[in-house]
């Protein structure tokens, strides 16, 4: 009975197995032999006798051995045995062939049905054909169609019916099918066939590729609102490459035929089956010209590959309107005009960009960019003048927007810049503490680099040390601001205007129209103060806007900086005329005799002088002056020889050593000490002095400049020109070295000039301040008081008015590297001049005024990208850019002869009593002077006077709540420094990271309050004015008493003095409305005229192009 569990096991049953043993295998035994009568009997005869076998190859032959097995493959044969059988069946199977002919035949065996038709081919016909077609057989077409193509029945013979078919090969015209001989018809049809290909890659190339959406073929000049064409850009010619160009063409080629073809035309030789590239006209640019040419021919519009970015560049390059219109006909091009409307359109473009940045800015809560803007002028020359048409002088304002990539949140933030010049700190500002601030220990460290820079390169031997000293120009503590490696900024420059800048009322609108072209938003830009920027007159213009305006609010928010090229060309013409000298002079530490010396030429105007033959000349002397103090300090005659003699001995000094020397010369040459201790023997021979300049052999006036005045005691008649430098006569008592100290202020002064220079393409902007800080001191001392107030007002900027960050954003800005390269930063004006120059170039090749469309649209926005394009399409093309200037010449004769000058006049030496007619003024001390007497206070009561009405405002703001401006910052009136709780200037305000001003803020006493009411009261008499403080740093006051001790035969001032302080503010200016020109002018009392806009004739006009702070051939 089924339980419903599973099944139990069931019994096992036994099995009997049994083993099969193989059997024995059969042993084969031989056959009889065949009896006699059957020995030619063969197993395959009744075959062989069968007709229908008769193709079958047995053989014949009786076996040797009467048991062998009959052979039934053929005998081996050699190649020429089969070859000769084949032809031998070739034969026969042609004589058998059931064809009309050979070509019926191929008809027949090629036959290609028609599409929609049955194939009548048999299954072997149509197998054999197609496998010898796929190139399956041992035997492929590749075999056969050379066969056909160099047989020599295929090309007709000169003796036979159709000779005239030899001149058919490859022929391009009339029909092919006409041609009998196989060899000329296959080319002709290879090369109608080819064409065809060609023709439809081509076209291929005449759209757009789909792989690569920044590519645009089709580059249209204009469009309007309904076309959907693509309008060219900058983006798009900066996308541009040639190597991507002839990538693109091989690879939408389809087979690259095109390109083959035009390669196998333009290379010169074929090397294993490619091309050789010469050196010299490589051909893959003449492929690509081609190419270029074919496609705009296809389709005019097609302009984009070449045609569009070459137009542009012929524009740039101002070729003649001949030569666009030639290199237009061969497709090379864009006719002219439809550049120009290129032109216009991408400056629409650009301009639209940047006003959608800058609007994108502001609504983030920053502001993005700065103005750069000078005025262009150029004198036009009418050739046929007449009633309307007369020379005159084009005069306009141009403009560059700068982006402001690197600032902290909130660095352009006006109501905190209202409040701090609402308060007025920079009244605190004493001449203690501005002297105290300037950085000497970091003098003293970098002015050595540049002494023994000039040794290194001097001789060949210490060449190796040149990339360690550039290392340490670039290392900390030398190093003080530099900007980051790489850095690269953006700028954009603006559409020009015919306003004049050097008016009040001009500026206003020509920065109203700026602003306008950026974008900039009057109720977006309440809130931000906007950054100008300018050389000295545009600046000052810009200063007195400020204070005109500040009381209608229609100049709100500007806060401005003057440029730092033309303050150091301010500078260079300051040294220039403090050393020159008397055109005949004969004193060795003059320019003047250098210049002679040397073959130098010397400025018709040394006040004012041309720039780059300047700093040329200049560096050389100077150059010459250090080499001779290394001369002097090792104790020998020639200095070049005693180097040789130390690296014959392996005794060269290494780079510490040579440093330690450098120190030791600049403390003996260029220190304000040295300078005050060369007017008097008993200081300069003081045994005491431990680093003491050598004394030289006695002095002895020349008879011959005795007799003519020159150094005798009776000076020669005074010059005819008035402006010229008068020889300098001393004093009965003098006994120290007239010659010796010029030398050294001129060591000096030009060494804080190079400093500065070399400074700025390494983008330190901490080292170029400060030397500008120096500078503040040295125009007080020199006739540019002018640059002495706008240093004033850019240190006081930064140190009181400005916060951290808007500090920072103005001096990581100050300086611009539009590439990104390394020693390649340029100062802002600089770039601006070098657009003006392209600007005024135009106005002598178009006429016009600055403000019409020509210059405003097509050309001062695009100045950037034509000054760059020239060197792209050189880089593009593989030529070496070509240098904007001539190549200098060496002055190595120059040098030498101004070496043996100094060692034969022994300048570098002490020579009691030598003084020989010129007598350069140390500014420097002058300036420190001149600052401690009076001057800084009488600008202080001047430039207080915007501080003031801001606090007015902000007093009247709070007392009337309701008649509060909105856009006027609400702050309470400003304590003066004699209320109990006056605010002290903050450390943070300094502009210097390794120090602060606690030091002269716990000491400087702040001047008495009567003195700061300067919108009130008059100012006291200035002998009761000094700024010097009881509590002032001690190592200022000592060093300022050195300073203080007056040369009593230095030169009298030369009547140029001009301090522009002597005006309280709130009284420097009248208004009045010119009837001519119905414009309102003023008069400003203590406005100082600015050699930058002064009109020079065209060979004295200073010529930017190159940067001074680079080589002569290094251009932006």
């Amino acid at each position: 009975m089924d339980s419903g569990g599973p099944p139990g096991p069931q019994p096992l049953r036994k099995v009997r197995t049994y083993k099969k043993t193989p059997a024995a295998l059969p042993i084969p035994s031989l056959p009889p032999p065949p009896p006699p009568e059957a020995a030619s009997y063969h197993p395959l005869a009744s075959i062989r006798q069968d007709p229908a076998h008769t193709h079958l190859d047995i053989p014949n032959e009786t076996p040797e051995f009467p048991h062998a097995q009959p052979r039934l493959r053929a005998i081996r044969q050699n190649a020429a045995e089969k070859e000769s059988q084949k032809f031998e069946k070739m034969e026969e199977l042609l004589k058998d062939l059931p064809f009309d002919n050979l070509g019926d035949f191929l008809a027949i065996l090629f036959h290609n049905r028609p599409h929609g038709e049955p194939d009548r081919r048999g299954t072997t016909h149509s197998v054999m054909v197609a496998r010898f077609l796929h190139g399956l057989d041992n035997i492929r077409m590749s075999d056969i169609l050379p066969l056909i193509y160099h047989h020599r029945s295929g090309y007709p013979s000169i003796n036979s019916a159709n000779s005239d078919e030899q001149n058919l090969m490859f022929a391009t015209h009339g029909s092919p099918d006409e041609i009998r001989n196989a060899r000329p018809y296959m080319s002709t049809w290879a090369t109608r066939l080819v064409a065809v290909e060609v023709r439809r890659q081509v076209g291929r190339l005449t759209k757009d590729d789909p792989t690569d959406p920044t590519h645009h073929v089709h580059l249209r000049a204009a469009t309007n609102e309904r076309s959907k064409a693509h309008v060219v850009t900058w983006r798009d010619l900066g996308n541009w490459s040639l190597k991507k160009l002839e990538s693109r063409y091989w690879r939408r080629g389809a087979g690259d035929l095109a390109m083959f073809i035009t390669e196998a035309a333009a290379a010169p030789a074929f090397e294993g089956g490619v091309a050789v590239v010469r050196a010299r006209r490589p051909h893959p640019m003449i492929q690509i010209s081609a190419m270029a040419s074919f496609i705009i021919s296809r389709n005019r519009c097609a302009n984009g590959d070449l045609a569009m970015i070459l137009g542009i560049w012929h524009f740039a390059c101002k070729s003649h309107v001949d030569v666009k219109r030639v290199y237009c006909r061969l497709g090379n091009s864009v006719a002219a005009t439809t550049s120009r409307a290129a032109l216009n359109s991408m400056t629409a473009g650009s301009m639209e960009e940047l006003r959608a940045d800058v609007g994108s800015a502001l609504e983030g809560g920053e502001m993005p960019v700065c103005l750069i803007l000078d005025n262009v002028q150029e004198y036009f020359e009418v050739n046929e003048q007449g009633i309307g048409r007369q020379n005159e002088l084009k005069v306009g304002t141009a403009g560059t927007s700068i982006v402001l990539d690197e600032c902290a949140p909130g660095a352009f933030d006006a109501k905190d810049h209202h409040d701090r010049v609402a308060k007025n700190e920079r009244r605190l500002l004493t001449h203690d503490a501005l002297f105290d601030d300037l950085d000497f220990p970091h003098l003293r460290r970098v002015i050595p680099l540049h002494w023994a820079r000039v040794l290194v390169e001097f001789s060949p031997h210490f060449l190796p040390l040149l990339n360690s000293i550039a290392a340490l120009f670039r290392s900390s503590p030398v190093a003080r601001r530099r900007m980051r490696e790489g850095r690269k900024m953006k700028g954009q420059p603006l559409g020009t205007n015919g306003e004049r800048s050097t008016e009040t009322q001009g500026m206003e609108r020509a920065v109203k129209d700026f602003e306008n072209q950026m974008g900039l938003n009057p109720e977006l830009t309440k809130a931000f103060l906007f950054w100008i920027r300018g050389d000295g007159a545009s600046y000052a213009n810009i200063l007195r806007l400020t204070k005109y305006c500040a009381p209608i609010g229609t100049f709100p928010n500007k806060v401005a900086t003057p440029e730092i090229w033309h303050t150091g060309a301010t500078d260079l013409n300051s040294t220039s005329a403090n050393h020159y000298g008397p055109a005949a002079c004969t004193d060795p530490s003059s320019l003047s005799k250098c210049s002679n010396a040397a073959g130098l030429k010397r400025p018709s105007n040394i006040k004012s002088c041309d720039y780059y033959p300047t700093v040329r000349n200049l560096t050389l002397i100077w150059t010459a002056h250090v080499l001779d103090c290394w001369r002097v300090f090792f104790g020998v005659d020639d200095l070049h020889a005693h180097i040789e003699s130390l690296a014959a001995k392996n005794e060269l000094p290494d780079l510490d050593a040579i440093l330690r020397d450098a120190s030791t010369l600049t403390d003996r040459y260029t220190s304000q000490a040295a300078i005050l201790r060369s007017l008097s023997a008993r200081t300069s021979t003081n045994p005491a002095l431990a680093n003491k300049i050598p004394n030289g052999s006695p002095w002895v006036p020349p008879l011959a400049a005795s007799s003519n005045g020159v150094d005798g005691t009776h000076p020669p008649p005074p010059s005819k020109d008035s402006d010229a430098p008068k020889v300098h006569e001393e004093k009965e008592d003098f006994d120290g070295d007239r010659v010796l100290r010029n030398s050294q202020i001129f060591l000096t002064d030009f060494g804080w000039w190079l400093e500065f220079a070399s400074a700025v393409p390494e983008g330190d902007i901490g080292r170029v301040w400060e030397i500008m800080k120096v500078w503040i001191f040295k125009f007080a001392g020199s006739s540019h008081q002018n640059y002495m107030a706008y240093l004033l007002e850019v240190y006081c900027l930064l140190r009181y008015e400005a916060s951290d960050a808007l500090r920072d954003a103005i001096l990581d800005h100050w300086l611009l590297n539009l590439s990104g390269e390394l020693g390649k930063w340029i100062p802002g004006d600089l770039l601006q001049e070098h657009y003006n120059r392209w600007l005024e170039d135009m106005v002598q090749r178009h006429g016009g005024e600055f403000d019409n469309k020509f210059y405003r649209q097509t050309i001062s926005p695009n100045v950037d990208h034509f000054l760059r394009m020239k060197e792209e399409i050189e880089t593009a093309f593989s030529l070496k850019h070509r240098s904007k200037t001539h190549t200098s010449p060496h002055q190595r004769d120059e040098l030498r002869l101004l070496l043996t000058m100094f060692k034969e006049e022994e300048v570098h030496l002490f020579r009691e009593g030598r003084s020989m007619g010129h007598a350069a003024v140390n500014q420097f001390a002058r300036g420190v002077r001149r600052m401690e007497e009076g001057k800084l206070r009488d600008w202080l009561e001047k430039s207080t006077c915007v501080g003031d009405f801001l606090a007015e405002i902000n007093r009247l703001a709070a007392d009337h709540p309701g008649a509060a401006d909105p856009d006027i910052p609400t702050q309470p009136e400003s304590p003066t420094p004699s209320e109990p709780n006056s605010p002290r200037p903050s450390s943070a305000h300094s502009i210097r990271s390794e120090s602060s001003f606690t030091q002269e803020q716990n000491s400087a006493r702040p001047p008495s309050s009567q003195s700061l009411r300067s919108t009130s009261s008059q100012s006291s008499d200035k002998s009761n004015r000094s700024t010097s403080s009881a509590q002032s740093s001690g190592s200022a006051r000592s060093f300022i008493s050195e300073l203080n001790t007056i040369d009593p035969n230095e030169p009298e001032d030369d009547g140029d003095d001009r301090t522009g302080c002597r005006l309280d503010s709130g009284s420097t200016m009248a208004m009045w409305s010119d009837p001519e020109t119905a414009k309102m002018n003023h008069i400003d009392e203590d406005e100082e005229e600015d050699d930058d806009d002064t009109v020079y004739p065209e060979e004295e006009i200073p010529d930017p192009k190159i940067n001074p702070y680079l080589d002569e051939e290094e251009i932006m």
